[in-house]
């Protein structure tokens, strides 16, 4: 068994994990086995790895050594021993980890040198390279490989879904009104339904009235949908993170650096401050990319110009390689920070330690490991 590999309990994973840390193709294959394109346009060609879990994984000390990589988190490949019962767990590799290739053929029981499967590895290598499994950065980049992939595979992790769809229910309740003629109590009703068929159930013939306000075309409407739920999500992602961002940067700001030589305390100041700034910009690029999507949709319910919404869901996808490229940074730093110094903790880092940090951050921004040159 190659290094990485173990036993593990995978239940509370598959409950608990975010969107933007786990790509569960478990769930894919139990929601959309029956549907034509989970076969024929397939993530991955072999089918093991094709009902795999993929999760960004924060390495301990333990396992450091495994990866060829000096960043400390990871892409971890978890096969389930038991698909129907995920309690008895599984085994695993690390996508960083030096002898991959080996234990991909290990795990399949297939040679992956000789071609059939170049592009599972690829497409592996390239998730590596992502901060997040965010799903709608995910397809757009698996896109840029050349491999057409079915959208079916890209969807929200069951923990953050009910979250998602309450937050949409407030979000289309206008667009309800003028797509089904109603109003008060009865549009709220509908909006409840309404968001539980656009993030689970886009082809359901109920959301047809929607797709003749939109006048989206059939050949456009999967599309312009899988669209409209990136936006939904990221509008929902960037709401959840606004009040964390705030208390992460400010307890960032006064960190401590426990016995730091004067030198060190000047570069360490000097890459937090770069890292503080590129974060901050981050997130505003993020938020105006919103107030364009908030001002076509206005436009939609307020002036009764469906075109302008249409097209800017039609482009959304473009738009999604920087929006979830920059909105998995800034998860990412907040997820690590709490995970590094919770609240309980004393709000102070070994110099060694903060360096280690910075490191991270700074790839997560898109940084080299000059942390000054941010």
């Amino acid at each position: 068994m190659p290094n990485g590999m173990k036993i593990r309990s995978l239940a509370l994973l598959r409950e608990t994990a975010s969107t933007s840390r786990i790509l569960n193709l478990i769930r894919v294959r139990e929601r959309h086995s029956d549907d034509a394109e989970y076969s024929q346009k397939p993530l991955f060609q072999h089918s093991r790895l094709n009902q795999a879990i993929i999760i960004k994984h924060t390495l301990r000390t333990h396992e450091r050594h495994l990866v060829n990589s000096e960043q400390l988190t990871a892409t971890k490949i978890i096969f389930a021993l038991d698909h129907n019962d995920l309690r008895l767990g599984g085994f695993s590799f690390f996508v960083e980890q030096n002898d991959l290739q080996d234990a991909l053929q290990v795990a399949l029981g297939v040679k992956v040198s000789d071609g059939n499967y170049e592009s599972d590895l690829n497409i592996l290598r390239e998730f590596a390279r992502l901060p997040s499994l965010d799903p709608y950065l995910l397809r757009e980049r698996v896109q840029q490989t050349g491999t057409d992939v079915a959208a079916l595979y890209f969807d929200i992790s069951d923990a953050d879904l009910i979250r998602v769809e309450s937050y949409v229910q407030d979000e289309i309740c206008s667009l309800v009104a003028l797509a089904y003629d109603i109003a008060g109590n009865e549009a709220k009703a509908i909006s409840v339904k309404l968001a539980q068929l656009i993030m689970r159930n886009e082809q359901s013939s109920a959301l047809e009235p929607l797709r003749r306000t939109l006048r989206l075309n059939p050949s456009d409407y999967k599309e312009g949908i899988f669209g409209w739920k990136g936006l939904l999500y990221y509008k929902w992602n960037i709401n959840e993170l606004k009040p964390k961002i705030k208390e992460i940067l400010g307890r960032m700001s006064t960190t401590r650096f426990i016995r730091a030589h004067p030198e060190d305390e000047a570069q360490l100041n000097a890459t937090r401050k770069a890292i503080l700034r590129n974060v901050a910009m981050k997130f505003k690029a993020v938020q105006k990319t919103m107030v364009s999507y908030d001002e076509a949709f206005d436009a939609l319910v307020n002036k009764k110009d469906p075109g302008t919404f249409r097209n800017f869901l039609l482009r959304a996808p473009a738009l999604f390689n920087e929006i979830g490229q920059d909105l998995a940074a800034v998860n990412h730093i907040c997820d690590f920070w709490e995970f590094r110094l919770p609240r309980a903790k004393p709000n102070r880092l070994e110099v060694d330690d903060a360096y280690d940090v910075y490191r991270e951050f700074a790839s997560a921004l898109g940084g080299k490991y000059s942390f000054i040159s941010l």
